[in-house]
């Protein structure tokens, strides 16, 4: 395997792995974030809340308490931006994480590749090259949106419209 070909390798693994571990945080927060609205105060209570509950669950529930609940000293963040970028940041993870990566094209290049049975015409088979430095962005990105309770509106912002395009990057989708 030629140099090239180990670095490239090297640096998907840890871009997905990141992706991964950063969104785990992210999810984390939410709950963390969510127990407190909710005042549950045994240390179990967060764990309790990521398993009884989808990502999806916890985010809509948490902004609809956050405006009439959070602590005064909390910032006051744009709850629509929030949401969207938790949103986004979920996508982007099972993007990442529910795809086949491989080597193969007439290159012989990294390829993710996604097989969709939940279309009217049956299966469907999408491939593309791997762009690794958009998933390495990518993880960066969730890093930001990890701190969108900090009330930073436009790195949040920016950080959803990366992810956003990341996805569109690794489906092949211009």
């Amino acid at each position: 395997m030629s140099s090239d070909r180990i670095r490239d390798t090297d640096r998907l693994l840890i871009a997905i792995g990141k992706v991964v571990v950063q969104f785990q945080f992210v999810e984390s927060v939410v709950a963390e974030m969510l127990a407190s609205l909710l005042q549950l105060r045994q240390p179990d209570d967060q764990h309790r809340i990521m398993a009884a509950m989808s990502y999806k669950q916890k985010v809509d529930l948490l902004f609809d308490l956050y405006p009439s609940r959070r602590v005064q000293s909390w910032p006051d963040i744009d709850v629509g931006i929030s949401r969207q970028a938790l949103y986004a940041a979920e996508k982007y993870r099972n993007t990442v994480v529910h795809s086949f990566w491989h080597i193969g094209g007439e290159e012989s290049r990294w390829m993710r590749t996604k097989a969709d049975l939940r279309r009217s015409n049956g299966l469907r088979i999408q491939s593309s090259e791997v762009d690794i430095e958009s998933l390495e962005v990518g993880s960066q990105s969730i890093y930001v949106i990890r701190d969108w309770y900090l009330g930073q509106t436009d790195r949040i912002k920016s950080a959803t419209e990366t992810l956003n395009a990341g996805i569109k990057a690794i489906t092949g989708k211009k």
